[in-house]
Formats: C-alpha cells, sequence, structure tokens
C-alpha cells in the first residue's frame, strides 16, 4: 500500500478541484462533510464518467465560506484488466493519498500494483505537488 501525506493542502485543493490535472482519471466515488454530509457514487449508466466531468460538480458543493471537515474523492484507472484506485482524503486538515487496486483474478504477481504507485508518485511530481512517504509498499 502507498500513502502519502500531501504537503501544501491549499495548492493540492486547487489543483484537484480548479485544474484540469486530475481530470484524465476515471470517477469513482466523492463525499463531502460540511454543513450537510454529501455522497456521490459513479453509476455506471450515468455520463459521469471522469473526475474531469464530476470536478465543476465537486467544486460547487465544496467552495463557500466554511472549510470542510472531511472529504474524500476515490478515482480510478483501468491497468492490465484491473482497477487502480487514487483515494484522497482531506481530514482534519491534512490529505492523505493512497492506493489500491481491485484484480479481476487472483494472482500473487504484484507488478501491476507496483507500477501504479510508481505512476501516482510520479504523476504527482509532475503536477509539482510535493509528497511526503508514510509508509514503504507492500
Amino acid at each position: 500500500m502507498l500513502s502519502l501525506s500531501i504537503v501544501d493542502v491549499k495548492d493540492f485543493m486547487g489543483k484537484l478541484l480548479k485544474s484540469d490535472g486530475f481530470d484524465g482519471f476515471d470517477f469513482h466515488s466523492f463525499c463531502l462533510h460540511n454543513f450537510a454530509v454529501f455522497e456521490i457514487s459513479k453509476h455506471p449508466e450515468q455520463s459521469i464518467k471522469t473526475w474531469g466531468t464530476m470536478r465543476p460538480y465537486a467544486f460547487e458543493i465544496v467552495k463557500g465560506v466554511h472549510l470542510p471537515s472531511y472529504m474524500k474523492v476515490v478515482l480510478a484507472q483501468m491497468q492490465d484488466e484491473n482497477t487502480m484506485f487514487l483515494n484522497i482524503t482531506f481530514d482534519d486538515g491534512k490529505i492523505i493519498i493512497t492506493s489500491g487496486m481491485a484484480q479481476r483474478s487472483f494472482s500473487m504477481d504484484k507488478s501491476s500494483y507496483h507500477r501504479w504507485n510508481e505512476h501516482i508518485k510520479d504523476f504527482l511530481q509532475a503536477n509539482e505537488i510535493l509528497f511526503t512517504n508514510n509508509m514503504e509498499e507492500n
């Protein structure tokens, strides 16, 4: 598992919600706690397929006077018939990014998972998002 802490929360939130850097990821789910709890999950028959399509709606929910107390965005990509997840959690003023993988069939081969973790780090670095590694990969 990959667990990264984002160094500059304000910069990251701007890149996530106001720019197109994450738009190529598939949208999986969005949860926000503020004056109410908003939970949005991808419905396979609907037109919201990517974060780029969902982002304007998420931004409208997030913007406002009060900082959310909690937010979680789950993005995904298909890779080698596996679904790779990018979990972005804002809680207690901090952002933690974790990785995940849903395998179509059991395999001891974790090479695609390791490639995904490296892809996440490379993506963050390419987008000038500073992070610290919270734990070693398994």
